[in-house]
């Protein structure tokens, strides 16, 4: 009885840990649909890629293989970063040039409106309770100086509540509703898991450098890296924070040293 209970017990710390390994797992990868990725977004259907060039590109593609469906530019400035897509088709836009998140159309690039971030939003990201934007009741901006995270109002920008970051970076963020946490690249090829105190939960690599788009959907993240021009689909399981410490995720620790 003795064997048997040391061999199951064996065996369930060897499934713990087999689960808890398979964060940041690379489950496919595909090329970006142009180049210098700055941003990303997950609609039910659709992953959303914005780009930087003398004319940015928001494009519409497969989340499978890249596929292109279309794509329009941001007629408002080229200057960039940050997507998010909230359900009934909105893609939000941060804009590091004049500090504002534009509203548009996903299919045409047509603007609803748009408002302050008081920052140069870096990143972006719905603060949904559902896959593909649904219930989003606030969006999300971060920044690299102040290294902050914002959750917004929709409608005037006005600012609901603020966390720090403990890493500065000026990439794109993901909200993940199943583990409340917020998913942030970092150079050169680092994505960090933190929850909504500021406290780092998790982080995993990625093989390109420079992951500079993020976005989340069905226990994924799909992970743009700019040093490549690849577009990574990471394993990301549900229950992150279940019990689990953050020395169970590597490296963590050593990044309050």
């Amino acid at each position: 009885m003795k064997s048997l209970a040391l061999m199951l017990t064996v065996l369930s710390m060897s499934f713990t840990a087999a689960a808890f390994a398979r964060l940041g797992e690379v489950t496919g990868s595909f090329p970006a649909p142009g180049n210098q990725i700055r941003g990303m977004a997950r609609s039910d259907i659709r992953l959303f890629v914005i780009n930087y060039g003398s004319t940015t590109f928001v494009y519409r593609v497969s989340p499978v293989n890249g596929s292109s469906y279309g794509s329009w530019a941001t007629s408002f400035s080229n200057k960039c970063s940050g997507l998010a897509y909230a359900a009934e088709g909105h893609v939000w836009v941060g804009c590091y040039e004049n500090n504002r998140v534009y509203d548009c159309k996903a299919l045409t690039g047509s603007v609803y409106r748009y408002w302050s971030a008081g920052h140069e939003p870096y990143g972006a990201a719905a603060y949904c309770t559902s896959d593909g934007g649904v219930g989003t009741t606030a969006i999300l901006t971060s920044d690299s100086a102040p290294s902050y995270c914002w959750r917004h109002n929709m409608l005037n920008g006005s600012i609901l509540s603020s966390f720090p970051l403990a890493t500065a970076s000026n990439c794109d963020i993901a909200w993940d509703q199943r583990n409340k946490v917020v998913w942030q690249g970092s150079n050169p090829n680092i994505v960090y898991g933190y929850n909504t105190a500021g406290s780092l939960v998790a982080s995993f690599t990625v093989p390109g450098q420079y992951p500079r788009g993020l976005a989340y959907y069905g226990q994924y993240l799909w992970v743009g890296c700019d040093g490549n021009d690849r577009i990574y689909k990471v394993h990301c399981p549900g229950d992150l924070t279940s019990g689990v410490s953050p020395a169970s995720f590597g490296n963590v620790k050593a990044l309050f040293h």
